[in-house]
């Protein structure tokens, strides 16, 4: 049997089908909401030109040595200054609490379905208040101008289920981070020999988190070729790994569009660790007609563990 589609209807039904193939997907609450990455310079899309240089359950060799980090940190890429780029809500809620030194401001907002955000590292001034319903790329603050030398400037920025955890920040914290009893930030790392992952205590894969919402919101209808895969030639695979089978090999040239008609991202709250742990695919469809998979990060190792193991992400495809 054959059913004709006009193509929205087939961009569509193509990613609900991905969805209920994906066990983990189907078993997250589904959103209508918009949803951004977190980052931009001005006038450019959010996320073009930036790198993170320690991801989420990476080890964050730069502040914690042998401790997970419970973020991504984001960078502009090629080493260019971050001082002065844009912040951005992810997505729609309410701005919960502002303060801290981080070095910098802290920006805490209540997003929808039970997560937070924690957007840490801005300047001083910052472009919202506190009580302020912000919308998906709305301005919160600008990176701040790092100058104690322990790292260049960047955001760091949490996606987490919770305000106050009583062993992260709460009424009987485990450990005695420099932030302080209920202080609502948290220390943005935690033990590696703890028993327990940060996805285990409430913290979360940013990027599953963002481009599972934009997926189940069915606009995510295409994919963009950020600056730094500009370049970058490679296979697209049969099946959403690298040892699948390849089906075309591309060079990727930045602002290329690509329609997705599926996809395959990873559990928000997979305790699994570095960057390999990021898993984002989307299937495309080529410019000769094919159709295959193409991963919207490589994990880099510019940054490595103690273990050797990459910290890194290089950004491939951005979210239209």
């Amino acid at each position: 049997m054959t059913i004709s589609l006009n193509r929205r209807q087939f961009v569509a039904a193509s990613l609900i089908t991905a969805l209920c193939a994906n066990s983990t997907l189907a078993a997250q609450p589904a959103t209508t909401a918009e949803w951004t990455l977190p980052i931009r310079n001005a006038g450019d899309a959010p996320g073009n030109g930036f790198t993170v240089r320690h991801g989420f359950a990476c080890e964050n060799t730069w502040f914690s040595l042998g401790c997970w980090h419970t973020a991504e940190d984001w960078y502009r890429a090629d080493d260019a200054e971050t001082t002065g780029a844009e912040v951005l809500a992810v997505t729609a809620g309410e701005v919960l609490w502002i303060g801290s030194d981080y070095p910098g401001r802290v920006v805490l907002i209540q997003h929808p379905d039970g997560l937070y955000g924690m957007y840490g590292h801005l300047d001083y001034a910052v472009d919202v208040v506190v009580g302020q319903k912000v919308k998906a790329g709305q301005l919160l603050g600008r990176v701040f101008a790092w100058t104690d030398g322990r790292a260049p400037s960047h955001l760091h920025f949490e996606i987490r289920t919770f305000f106050y955890h009583p062993i992260v920040n709460g009424e009987t914290p485990k450990y005695g981070f420099n932030c302080g009893y209920q202080c609502p930030p948290g220390p943005g790392y935690w033990p590696i020999d703890d028993s327990q992952h940060p996805a285990q205590i409430g913290w979360r894969n940013p990027q599953h988190v963002i481009h599972r919402a934009l997926v189940a919101s069915g606009r995510m209808t295409e994919v963009v070729v950020a600056s730094t895969a500009d370049g970058l030639s490679g296979p697209v695979r049969s099946a959403p790994t690298h040892r699948a089978s390849e089906v075309e090999d591309i060079t990727l040239r930045a602002g290329d569009r690509f329609r997705v008609v599926g996809a395959e991202i990873g559990d928000p709250a997979s305790t699994e660790t570095s960057a390999h742990a990021y898993r984002l695919w989307y299937r495309v469809e080529l410019p000769s007609g094919r159709i295959g998979w193409l991963p919207a990060v490589l994990a880099s190792d510019r940054d490595v563990a103690s273990d050797g193991r990459p910290t890194g992400l290089r950004i491939l495809l951005l979210p239209d």
